[in-house]
């Protein structure tokens, strides 16, 4: 009987360990989102400079993530992030607008895809 209760509440505490990283994972990646998606109005109305100070913001939201994240993610995702991050910087060094956007939406669906991957679902599983 012991061995049962036991093997309940470590399952309890799976189930509910799981539940938390995925709740996290997608509060953390809707604040990223919502900080890229500041940077893709900022373009399109041609304000480099807050784009760019709104960049450093989110790098520095997304290193305090990041640890965290490492965690609960493919290190290849990560580094996907990290990538799509340093290519729009330079976009926006360059006031490319296209190429900013483009990133930007790049950004967005790798930060989203990222925390998707981490539900259990039959898609993640094979």
């Amino acid at each position: 009987m012991k061995q049962v209760i036991i093997s309940v509440v470590c399952i309890a505490i799976l189930v509910i360990g799981g539940i938390a990283e995925i709740k996290y994972l997608n509060k953390s990646a809707s604040y990223l989102s919502y900080d890229i998606e500041y940077i893709r109005n900022a373009i399109n109305n041609d304000n480099y400079d807050i784009a760019k100070e709104q960049l450093n913001n989110t790098i520095n939201n997304w290193e305090a993530q990041k640890k965290i994240w490492h965690i609960f993610v493919n290190n290849e995702e990560i580094e996907n992030i990290d990538e799509s991050i340093v290519e729009l910087e330079e976009y926006l060094n360059n006031q490319m607008k296209e190429e900013s956007l483009v990133e930007v939406s790049k950004l967005i669906s790798l930060v989203k895809y990222s925390a998707e991957m981490q539900k259990l679902s039959l898609e993640t599983i094979i």
